[in-house]
């Protein structure tokens, strides 16, 4: 299935004529990590939480199972796309603490600059929204799980929580539900294959799940695994409604699991090719400022590298400092002149986690390149996790020339 993320890119340009990600932030309105939501809402008894996703978002029940991640307690929903034609209901909160957030950081950088350009006073973009409270609320303040609040009947565990679980017990069910083709790593689609599996999991694709409970202890938790964490999603609600009482999933599938950073113990639970390897944004940083690559290989387009993308104008958002473009279908023409890289370190990339930047990959390892790893998220994640993160608002510096309108 399509990666998830993309449906939350096109629906925030679809509410939004602007495109800019985070020129506004702590200008037109305020941000706060998730690290620290819980001691600003400790200083504001009367503060409103405001949720601009969607209502089945809100309650778990959307039709994109991938965004059925919970909410905050207490929290005031109202869609994005309706926030214009609602800001009345909000007038008591107009010079008050409003703190709103979405799933990933972009409706609710929408919302906040829609607010403040209203007259709001105060208010302040959940940095991360949905997706950073996932990730952080088993291992941060405790006070994160009070505020969280969800209808599902399953566990959303982030991949630091399921490598902790593996680690420490041997009595959990995994199953994988992908096909049994990335599962097995033979897919026609080399990003799937790079994915690979967790060791000791079982694969029963998700259409044969109801045909196979019996493969399905119910006396044993039971992990769900799957590409992006909305096939998993079903699963687990199936699973519920079946009597099973322990059951999590992998909270944004393999592909978190990919993007996560390297850790002996995640290597020692994951079964997947050498032929290249993954660099995540954080040890990007560090290897550029300590032992930069020897080439930073952009295989998207040239109008996106350039910036002169006339359809989806989202994708104009400049490119990582000193990289060279060279578009996936150009590679084979190039393979001479890239002779002298083949036992250097090459670090591809692309707009996110594209299956382009793991099929240009793949393409290079083929061709004896001996040091090639994927930049997981792309571009895309070392500005999104620049802005979200706290700690590493100084990744931004990596990304050059983002066109004023886009920043």
């Amino acid at each position: 299935m399509k990666n998830l993320f993309f449906t939350f890119i096109i629906g925030l340009f679809t509410v939004s004529k602007a495109s800019a990600q985070y020129k506004f932030d702590n200008t037109a309105y305020k941000t706060v990590y998730i690290n620290d939501l819980c001691n600003e809402l400790r200083k504001s008894s009367n503060a409103l939480l405001l949720d601009v996703r969607s209502a089945g978002e809100y309650s778990d029940t959307s039709v994109y199972t991938g965004l059925n991640i919970g909410h905050l307690k207490g929290a005031v929903n109202i869609n994005v796309r309706e926030l214009g034609k609602r800001l009345g209901e909000l007038k008591d909160y107009k010079n008050q603490p409003v703190y709103v957030y979405c799933s990933h950081s972009q409706r609710s950088r929408v919302s906040s600059k829609m607010l403040a350009d209203s007259g709001f006073t105060n208010v302040v973009n959940v940095n991360g929204g949905m997706t950073e409270m996932n990730l952080l609320r088993n291992s941060a303040d405790p006070c994160l799980q009070d505020l969280y609040a969800t209808n599902n009947h399953f566990k959303i565990l982030s991949t630091g929580d399921v490598v902790h679980l593996l680690s420490n017990r041997r009595d959990i069910s995994i199953i994988d539900v992908r096909a049994d083709s990335a599962y097995k790593s033979i897919s026609k689609i080399a990003k799937l294959n790079a994915f690979g599996h967790i060791r000791g999991s079982i694969n029963i694709p998700s259409s044969k799940i109801s045909e196979s409970l019996s493969k399905i202890p119910q006396n044993k938790p039971v992990l769900l695994v799957d590409n992006y964490g909305d096939e998993s999603i079903k699963i687990a609600k199936l699973l519920s409604e079946q009597g099973y009482t322990d059951v999590s999933v992998l909270f944004n599938g393999l592909d978190n699991w990919v993007s996560e950073k390297t850790m002996p113990e995640k290597e020692k639970l994951w079964i997947h090719s050498k032929d290249y390897g993954f660099i995540t944004a954080e040890e990007f940083d560090y290897s550029m400022a300590h032992n930069p690559p020897a080439l930073l290989l952009d295989v998207r387009t040239r109008d996106e590298f350039t910036n002169r993308e006339k359809t989806k104008t989202y994708l104009n958002r400049g490119h990582i400092q000193n990289a060279v473009n060279t578009p996936l279908g150009e590679l084979n023409a190039k393979l001479t002149e890239m002779a002298a890289y083949k036992d250097k370190s090459i670090v591809v990339y692309a707009f996110s986690n594209n299956p382009e930047a793991f099929e240009a990959a793949k393409f290079l390892a083929d061709n004896g390149f001996e040091k090639v790893k994927v930049l997981t998220g792309g571009l895309w994640n070392v500005r999104w996790k620049a802005a979200n993160i706290k700690g590493l608002a100084h990744l931004m510096k990596w990304v050059v020339d983002v066109p004023s309108d886009n920043l």
